[in-house]
């Protein structure tokens, strides 16, 4: 059995409505809302043999039908329109950036923010990858008896800290001598080779000071291993009916409370302008068949970004994710530039 244009145009119908209420659609319903200019009795007999065909299933014997993720895959690749945003939803999206950010992680929140606000769903940005960073200073400030706050700043405009354990009787003009000898050291330095510096630092140093020269070793490479993640929006999942089940709905926090499972939804697409993964499509043994996951990357200038995307039920709407996801990576590239521009001038020229 083939689809004909007027199943297409149902099944388009039927996917349109059900993304705006979560409820099965029935014929008789479609035939008063949609313009398809058909009977209910033709409506019926086309979705069941939609049904048939593997696009459409009856939630229950007697309520109308639901497409499933193969409807939604063969309405993305096929049937879908990708408009522009309008004029107030571009404002709100400039909203976002044009406030004070201090900082390339308070940029990135709002990207995840925008993203969220404007698709009602899970907005997730990732940072630069580390590797294609350079270290431009490096800051030990005593916080406590043994304790130490090593701070990293990158010429992406990063900046990253991490708790670290030094010697008790250090003093804190020892630290700061410390961290001008660091950061003159491994200023311009890739983050991925500075450990292999250090090292070599920590090889001709005294006692106390090669514990922390090790405890900041330690720190860059766990800053390293562990990428960014930048999350909004959870809250706007329980909107949707798919997850007022307790059981699903835990999985699913499981699930974005992990940076395993979050970079794992982020792992594909990164040589495709969009990534739009469906159901099923997530993992062979997905236990969340009602998720779909749409990403793409940001970029600025020469450099690599991270990547970006929308978290949300397989019913969203896949014309404006995409809409939404293209518009703010623009403005965030564009801020991006600007910061790092301005972190180059700071430092007296590009690096």
């Amino acid at each position: 059995m083939e689809l004909s244009e007027r199943k297409l145009k149902i099944l388009q119908a039927v996917i349109h409505e059900y993304s705006l209420t979560g409820i099965p659609v029935g014929s008789r319903n479609l035939s008063r809302k949609s313009d398809l200019a058909l009977s209910a009795a033709t409506i019926r007999n086309e979705m069941a043999d939609l049904e048939e065909m593997g696009y459409l299933e009856k939630a229950h014997a007697s309520s109308g039908r639901r497409p499933n993720a193969r409807a939604y895959r063969l309405y993305v690749d096929e049937l879908m329109e990708v408009d522009t945003l309008t004029d107030e939803d571009m404002q709100r999206v400039r909203s976002h950036f044009d406030r004070r950010l201090n900082g390339i992680s308070e940029v990135l929140d709002a990207a995840a923010e925008a993203v969220s606000d404007l698709t009602d769903h899970v907005g997730l940005v990732t940072d630069p990858p580390a590797a294609d960073t350079r270290l431009k200073r490096v800051q030990l400030v005593k916080v406590s008896d043994g304790r130490a706050l090593a701070i990293f700043a990158e010429d992406s405009g990063q900046v990253r800290d991490s708790l670290i354990a030094v010697p008790p009787f250090l003093a804190a003009n020892e630290l700061e001598h410390l961290s001008n000898m660091l950061s003159a050291e491994l200023m311009d330095v890739p983050v991925s080779e500075t450990g292999s510096r250090i090292k070599e630092l920590a090889a001709g140093a005294v006692a106390e000071q090669k514990m922390v020269m090790n405890a900041v070793f330690e720190a860059i490479n766990n800053s390293r291993e562990a990428q960014g993640m930048h999350l909004r929006g959870k809250q706007n999942l329980w909107r949707y009916p798919e997850y007022q089940d307790l059981g699903k709905a835990e999985q699913l926090m499981n699930l974005l409370d992990t940076r395993d499972g979050l970079a794992s939804l982020l792992s594909s697409g990164r040589d495709l302008e969009f990534s739009i993964r469906i159901g099923t499509e997530l993992s062979q043994d997905s236990s969340l068949p009602e998720l779909s996951v749409v990403t793409t990357t940001y970029q600025a200038g020469t450099r690599q970004g991270g990547s970006f995307g929308i978290i949300g039920p397989i019913r969203m709407d896949y014309a404006r994710a995409l809409s939404v996801l293209r518009f703010v990576g623009r403005n965030l590239s564009e801020v991006l530039e600007a910061f790092w521009e301005g972190s180059s001038d700071r430092d007296g020229g590009t690096p």
